[in-house]
């Protein structure tokens, strides 16, 4: 449940805040589906497991909301997209998810 509230103030941020303003100022749907999705990406740098994913459930979730414009559905696919990817993929891979300056912290750990 804490992962899902996680995953809803996410969204929150990036749909309700970060789009609905691109969407205005480019004064288009689409082209504020692709800056949206630039700020998803970006905000998980440097973790390349969650790039990878991000490249692709960025465009796809920004889109959705584009479209029927419900962070609740989409909270509820970013959390379990996380669960699986952290139940699926190795932490020695996947560096406990993390991103930014915690994951190179994380590496030191590891290594």
């Amino acid at each position: 449940m804490l992962y899902l509230g996680w995953a809803l103030g996410q969204e929150f941020i990036l749909q309700s805040f970060f789009f609905v303003r691109l969407e205005r100022i480019l004064n288009s749907g689409r082209k504020a589906v692709w800056a949206a999705s630039l700020l998803f990406i970006a905000s998980h740098v440097p973790n390349p497991v969650l790039l990878i994913v991000a490249a692709v459930a960025g465009p796809l979730l920004c889109e959705l909301f584009r479209r029927y414009r419900n962070i609740y559905t989409l909270a509820i696919a970013h959390a379990l997209v996380g669960l699986a990817l952290a139940a699926a993929i190795p932490d020695l891979i996947h560096h406990q998810m993390k991103v930014g300056m915690a994951y190179f912290h994380g590496q030191e750990q590891t290594a």
